[in-house]
């Protein structure tokens, strides 16, 4: 468990209500990753949502078969922001790998905890699947920026 205070500080959880903030509070657990750690694996089941507390992430996409680029950077989630969203959308397959090039503190939630929070409650369902099309979005942009880079 961690603190509802802790959680309400950051934008993903700031907007939920003290009752859901503690459960979800009830559901996170800190964990510390060292330096170089695949944090989320591509292709494997998404099981694990974590907010950043501490350090930087970089993602990073191995597949896409003949002719792809291997181990292309994606995107990166900073201090503050949530990784593992695709724990969250179906079919719940993380779709690139998550690598820390410092140590990270993070808190991470077993996403089918949170699945099975966000059928009971719809309000904290539309909440964290806003919250989530909103970091999707972001790394929508990203990617955006570096395609329009690689092609110009």
């Amino acid at each position: 468990m961690v603190s509802p205070e802790l959680l309400r500080r950051y934008p993903f959880f700031a907007s939920l209500d003290e009752a859901q903030l503690q459960a979800i509070a009830m559901l996170g657990e800190e964990k510390h990753y060292p330096q170089g750690a695949i944090i989320l694996q591509e292709e494997k089941p998404a099981e694990k949502l974590m907010l950043l507390l501490e350090g930087d992430v970089d993602l990073i996409y191995s597949g896409g078969g003949e002719g792809a680029v291997v181990n292309a950077l994606v995107g990166s989630v900073a201090t503050g922001e949530v990784l593992g969203v695709s724990s969250l959308i179906p079919p719940y397959r993380y779709i690139c790998s998550a690598r820390n090039n410092v140590p990270v503190r993070v808190v991470e939630f077993e996403a089918r905890h949170l699945r099975e929070m966000m059928e009971k409650d719809h309000r904290l369902g539309y909440v964290l699947m806003s919250n989530t099309a909103a970091a999707v979005l972001e790394l929508l942009k990203y990617t955006q920026v570096e395609l329009a880079a690689a092609r110009a």
